[in-house]
């Protein structure tokens, strides 16, 4: 039924309700219209408006925006593709793009827009400038506006200026006229790690924003995308004091952990925190902030479990960029505990965490290890507690092969007094270097500024004896030095003993912690220092300095007593110190770059300190610098201190990857002194180095680093089994070992070299454009040489004089910076045939003069060679080519005229080639063409995208002279073989137009040449010739000359140009003559034997005439192991050639042994080595073969095995080791329980050799891992020519046991409630609530709508 109401007329209510609404409606469509056309008249009549079109954008857009690494090329994301890059903190990226622009903006302003977001920053631009105005790049002519920030990060970073400043809107106008615009490898950027939290899904929203513009359109084609940082940058805790001792009742004061890790940005009013574990009978007082909030942490919450507290504590974090703290744990052991006296507990800490600013995911930064710290508890009337390391230090001897101007560590006592109370007063009483191998020039003793010290009381190696008083002391840090010259003693007069009363050890003085970091382990057992780390001697409490004395390579030894004065010393008082020898290292230094970027065309400035002493000692003895030159790049202002610099020496030139690189070699002359740290007075003498790097505009765009120019090395490298070593801290892009193969044994005897550590490089960019370059190699110096027809005095300088033989390299160079691919490249340069004249494109002086040989040509693999022979009368004037139809391709190059090199493929942006044509003035060459010169210049003719361009490249000259005639002297029998000269020198004559001109003695020193030098060619009166001629003196008119009683006929041949030979031939005599006869004698010597062992062998040994055995002796000790062999006849008949006579050793089964054989003698295995009249047998055991023992158990019942990591270390790193170790270390896997196979190995010479085994804790869940560190020893000896190994294994409390076993505990975790499935119903619910609700609401609504 409808129930709607119904007028008196008859009329719906509801249709007049809508009627009146279309009225309405229609009324205010009327209004709009009017009010629109009265907007339009009315702007109509405004003055200087009028209506236009829309500017047209159409075609204006992005083609290409990609991310790559920018040190290898490699792709890491197409932004336009939908791509997210990933990426990290460390490395540098390009953000290359490419745009199209339409014809019909094609001449107007365009623009390029970058905004690079928070957590990213620019390291380089097209220009290689941050100003803004005009530069010089592949597609913009622009910079308007340079990024200086986003302005929105909060605490005031990235401060004003820095490099992390520049990021934001960068603006670069694109070149008028270019319809296409790219720009590759010239925008650079790195990832600030202050935004980043852990989370290695990390995104970075809008990090790259881009966009296009015009003067009327301000954002056209607009993009933005996010990136995702995949570095986990978490933090980690660092133990700085992990031990204290206290008495009961007393509260820890010194335990301190820091934290570490890079600066970030942290959110305001947030919350740092850190939860602490310690035995729940000990009394938490607070966790001390020391570093950053300077406060103790408010407690938060404290649980306990298994009596263990936790206690969670937290500061207010106010919001900052700031660094990592420090804490200071406070507890106190109760007075009335019950622990026993020497027992000892843990605190840890763990979860440490903070709250980054901004970040997505909102992961924050947590620790990633703990803090493990023990207290001991100590009770007593008189309590004291002093630890101490008596330590092995491993130091490099120089002295053993070289000198010993320097000083070392040599074995060291680090002492610590535990307690907060002073000690009972303490002696030290040191006998020092009890083996006589070094020199020792000081020793050290702690230091407080609390301590009284006693008389010195000291002798010396020379005899001298003194007492000191203790104002000698040299007082730093915790250690006071005493030096030999501080006693009066010369600088190389060792101390050989001192004894001193130290006074009371004051409370807390801790002589460990300032070299704890460097400890093998922290253990108290521990006894060495890690490898090649030493802090200066104000580390040390108890030190030994010194050098080892010249040729001597044993361990130094030193006995140090340190006990309570006034009491007789005890076995637990003395400690055994030890230095031990290692081969010299070359450490690297640290350096800089003056600039970040370049254009091509420009120069940066190399400079650093070649020893730094970064913690780590560095001497370095006869330093030898390698200057290293990649194709492009020259260098000059080359400068050092501390030494002489000598001149260069020219290495070569070497090949890698394409591109060509110079070496050039300096040796840095400071005698016998040392450099670096220390010297023999305990100062650092260290060298700097200083130059200046020009990169042409065909340098190859990339960035660059020290260690691309810069090599550091020793003299002799090599030969003394030096090595290189990076230092602690600074080792980025540390040494040259790209270039170690390239190299080969042409440089440092083929071993790789350090250079100056730098991390940022220097960026060169090039010019839009096409570079070609042209010019003549200097064979001897390398250097690149342009003609230079300024004047005559440039000329010469700048003309290559050639010699015969000599040859001489024309190189071009080509790099394509234009933006654009080259289509074809074609190179034409002239062969240096006689008379030809191709004009001034190649000939600019005119024709040739000097005929040259085409020797060689070489060319990258992108270039084809052709020879082409050009037609007759054919020239070219400046910048023009040969064209096809102007010449005929030859197969033969002695038909050829002219080389051709075409490019094979396109010649894409940024790459290029380089091409190298030898030439050489033969032999043959007369003295007619002395001074005759060659100037030629190469032409490239190139096209890009149908645009045709022909540059003739830079002009090269070359000469030809040679003033010398050269006279050889040949000795010979009347048989015509060469005899043995029978004075040692003879007197020659030069004659010119029959005259003598110039008398030379001629030498069997210079090896019988000599050379008559500056000799004029052409007779300046007559404008011939002249003609040479040469004679022996004494020689009589039948060409005969007697020389003793011996007559010689002496011929002349050759001429002046090929230079003359005087052979003089032995006259035969008719007096019959009878063979003269000889003795040869051979010792036999042994190596690696003892006399006495010696003297139990023999052997025989063979004479062999012309091959053929004639003579056997037996050799021992009753005829001193030496052969004689007498009357053998030197030749057989007198006109016969003269004997040959070798010996070889025989076996026992009389078989003659080779060079290298191995001969088994009394079950001794030996190998064979021939040295003139010496045989020398060398002993060699044979090898044993060991297998470290090392099992793994797992208890507990894992679901899934786990994977465990092991690590085994050469206690001396030259120690032999399996397969695959890395500088002493190996690692090894075991899935669950099972043996740990790190493999077997050799051990080829008798002695001692002990590993490490140890655990690698992965923080697997729900683990405990076993810490325990075995050491396993192998005493090998030599029975009967067999090495034998017998095995020990030793855990670090002394226990001896048959294996290395490590267990791991698993404790399955605790199962908890699953909330997801209750969630979700909650969730359900509460959704079907809500609609059954709209249904309630839409069905009353309907229902009041048809009642109305």
């Amino acid at each position: 039924m409808n129930s709607s109401k119904v007028n008196a007329a008859g009329v719906d209510e509801r249709e007049r309700f809508m009627c009146s609404n279309h009225r309405f409606m229609k009324g205010l469509q009327r209004v709009f219209t009017f009010l629109l056309s009265l907007v339009i008249v009315v702007a109509g009549f405004i003055p200087g408006k009028a209506v236009v079109q829309a500017e047209d954008t159409t075609g204006f857009k992005f083609n290409k925006v990609i991310v790559k690494d920018s040190s290898t090329g490699a792709q890491v994301a197409d932004l336009l593709s939908g791509d997210i890059p990933e990426l990290k903190t460390g490395v540098i990226y390009s953000l290359d793009v490419e745009y199209s622009v339409p014809s019909s903006l094609q001449f107007s302003n365009t623009y390029f827009h970058l905004n690079l977001g928070n957590g990213a920053y620019i390291t380089t631009l097209p220009g290689s400038t941050f100003t803004e105005g005009p530069i010089t790049a592949t597609g913009f002519e622009k910079l308007v506006k340079t990024p200086t920030g986003t302005g929105t990060s909060p605490y005031g970073y990235p401060t004003a200026g820095s490099a992390q400043a520049r990021n934001g809107e960068l603006i670069y106008k694109t070149k008028t006229s270019l319809t296409n615009v790219a720009s590759a490898g010239e925008i650079s950027f790195s990832i600030d790690s202050a935004y980043l939290n852990q989370d290695p899904n990390q995104i970075l929203a809008n990090l790259i924003r881009v966009s296009l513009s015009t003067d009327d359109t301000p954002m056209v084609d607009a993009r933005s995308f996010n990136a995702k940082s995949t570095d986990e940058l978490r933090y980690n805790f660092w133990t700085d004091q992990s031990s204290e001792t206290v008495n009961k009742g007393d509260t820890t004061t010194t335990l301190l952990a820091s934290i570490t890790g890079t600066k970030s940005l942290t959110d305001a009013n947030s919350k740092t925190t850190i939860e602490i574990e310690y035995p729940s009978d000990i009394e938490f007082i607070s966790l001390e902030e020391t570093q950053l909030y300077h406060s103790n942490g408010t407690v938060v919450s404290t649980t306990e479990s298994g009596g263990i507290k936790t206690t969670k504590l937290e500061w207010d974090e106010p919001g900052s960029y700031s660094g990592t703290p420090a804490f200071v744990p406070h507890v106190k052991v109760p007075a009335n505990s019950t622990r026993a006296s020497g027992s000892t507990f843990n605190i840890v800490l763990k979860n440490f965490k903070k709250t980054i600013w901004d970040d997505t995911p909102n992961a924050d930064r947590t620790s990633s290890n703990v803090s493990t710290m023990t207290v001991k508890i100590i009770e007593g009337v008189d309590p004291e507690q002093v630890t101490s390391h008596g330590l092995t230090d491993t130091a490099v001897n120089w002295a053993y092969k070289k000198y010993d101007t320097y000083n070392v560590r040599l074995g060291s006592l680090l002492i610590k007094n535990e307690l907060s109370t002073p000690t009972k007063p303490k002696t030290i009483e040191m006998t020092i270097d009890e083996t006589n191998t070094a020199i020792i020039r000081g020793v050290t003793i702690p230091y407080h500024t609390d301590m009284v010290y006693g008389n010195i009381y000291w002798t010396s190696a020379s005899g001298a004896s003194g007492v000191a008083d203790p104002s000698i002391l040299q007082k730093s840090n915790v250690s006071a030095l005493i030096t030999n010259t501080a006693l009066g003693l010369d600088i190389n007069d060792s101390i050989k003993s001192i004894k001193v009363d130290i006074g009371q050890i004051p409370g807390q003085y801790d002589g460990i912690r300032p070299q704890r970091d460097l400890l093998d382990t922290w253990n108290p057992n521990n006894k060495f220092i890690s490898d090649g780390e030493f802090y200066g001697w104000s580390y040390i409490p108890n030190g030994v300095y010194g050098s080892w004395k010249v040729g001597t390579n044993e361990d130094v030894k030193t006995t140090v007593k340190f006990y309570t004065t006034g009491t007789t010393p005890t076995v637990g008082d003395t400690y055994h110190l030890t230095g031990k020898p290692k081969v010299p290292e070359v450490k690297n230094g640290v350096g800089t770059i003056n600039q970040s970027q370049i254009l091509g065309g420009n120069s940066f400035t190399i400079s650093g300190r070649i020893d730094d002493a970064n913690w780590d000692w560095n001497p370095l003895q006869e330093p030898e610098l390698y200057v290293i030159m990649p194709e492009g790049f020259t260098y000059s202002n080359l400068q050092v201190t501390e030494g002489t610099l000598s001149a260069p020496t020219y290495v070569g030139e070497f090949e890698k990857d394409g591109e060509k690189i110079k070496v050039w070699k300096y040796s840095i002359d400071i005698g016998q002194e040392t450099r670096g740290q220390y010297q023999p007075n305990f100062t650092s003498k260290n060298m700097t180095v200083k130059f200046d790097v020009h990169a042409d505009k065909t340098v190859k765009v990339a960035t660059y680093h020290i260690n691309d120019f810069l090599g550091i090395t020793t003299k002799d490298f090599d030969a003394i089994g030096a090595v290189i070593k990076p230092e602690k801290w600074d080792r980025s892009n540390w040494n040259t070992d790209k270039y170690t193969t390239v190299f080969g044994t042409s440089v440092n005897s083929g071993k790789t070299m350090v250079s100056l550590s730098e991390r940022t490089g220097v960026k060169v960019n090039q010019a839009a454009e096409v570079n070609a370059h042209s010019s003549l190699i200097d064979q001897d110096t390398g250097a690149e040489i342009v003609y230079d027809k300024t004047s005559a005095t440039t000329k010469e300088n700048t003309t290559v004089v050639l010699e015969k033989g000599d040859t001489t390299t024309m190189r071009i160079k080509l790099r394509n910076n234009s933006g654009q691919p080259i289509n074809y490249a074609n190179v034409f340069i002239p062969l240096l045939n006689k008379n030809l004249d191709f004009g001034p494109a190649f000939m600019p002086e005119g024709s040739n003069q000097l005929p040259l040989k085409l020797e060689n040509i070489e060319a990258t693999s992108n270039f084809e060679v052709k020879y082409i022979k050009l037609k007759p009368g054919k020239t070219y004037a400046l910048n023009h080519a040969p064209q096809p139809a102007d010449y005929d391709i030859v197969t033969d190059p002695a038909d050829a005229n002219m080389v051709m090199l075409v490019a094979k493929t396109t010649v894409s942006d940024g790459d290029g080639g380089r091409i190298e044509v030898t030439y050489k003035a033969e032999n043959n060459l007369s003295m007619s063409y002395n001074d005759k010169v060659d100037v030629i210049t190469p032409v490239l003719d190139y096209d890009i995208n149908g645009n045709r361009a022909t540059l003739t490249l830079e002009p090269a000259a070359m000469t030809y002279h040679t003033s010398s005639i050269k006279v050889t002297k040949e000795w010979k029998n009347y048989d015509g073989t060469v005899m043995a000269a029978p004075v040692n020198e003879v007197e020659v004559a030069l004659y010119r137009d029959g005259t003598v001109f110039e008398k030379k003695n001629i030498t069997a020193a210079n090896n019988w040449e000599v050379s008559f030098e500056n000799i004029d060619i052409v007779n300046p009166v007559t404008g011939a010739n002249y003609q040479y001629t040469v004679k022996e003196v004494g020689v009589d008119s039948s060409n005969k000359i007697k020389i003793g009683n011996t007559w010689f006929t002496a011929t002349v041949t050759g001429d002046a140009d090929q230079g003359f030979t005087i052979t003089n031939k032995k006259s035969l005599e008719a007096t019959p003559l009878i063979p003269a006869t000889t003795t040869k004698t051979f010792v036999k010597e042994w190596s690696n034997l003892t006399q006495s062992e010696i003297d139990t062998l023999s052997t025989t040994i063979a004479l062999y005439k012309n091959g053929t055995k004639i003579r056997e002796v037996t050799v021992d000790k009753n005829n001193q192991f030496t052969a004689i062999f007498s009357n053998l006849p030197v030749t057989d008949t007198i006109t016969s050639a003269a004997n040959v006579y070798t010996v070889k050793e025989l076996d026992g089964n009389g078989n003659s042994l080779e060079e290298g054989d191995t001969i088994t003698i009394d079950g001794r295995d030996f190998t064979v080595h021939y040295n003139g009249t010496k045989i020398i047998n060398t002993y060699v055991p044979r090898p044993v073969v060991v297998d470290p023992p090392v099992k793994k158990i797992v208890e507990g019942n894992p679901t899934n095995a786990s994977t465990f990591h092991f690590e085994m270390k050469a206690v001396n790193p030259t120690n032999p080791m399996p397969d695959g170790s890395v500088n002493g270390v190996k690692q090894s896997t075991v899935i669950g329980s099972g043996e740990v196979e790190f493999g077997t190995f050799e051990i080829t010479q008798a002695g001692t050799y002990q590993y490490l085994i140890c655990e690698i804790n992965d923080g697997i869940e729900n683990y405990t891992y076993d810490t325990t560190i075995y050491t396993i020893t192998f005493d090998v000896r030599d029975v009967a020519g067999q090495l034998v190994a017998d095995k020990r294994v030793e855990k670090e409390d002394g226990t001896v046991v048959d294996e290395a076993i490590f267990t791991n505990v698993y404790k399955a975790p605790l199962s908890t409630p699953r909330t997801s499935d209750q969630n979700n119903n909650l969730l359900l619910y509460a959704m079907m609530m809500i609609v059954s609700l709209l249904v309630v609401i839409f069905t009353k609504h309907k229902k009041q709508t048809y009642l109305n």
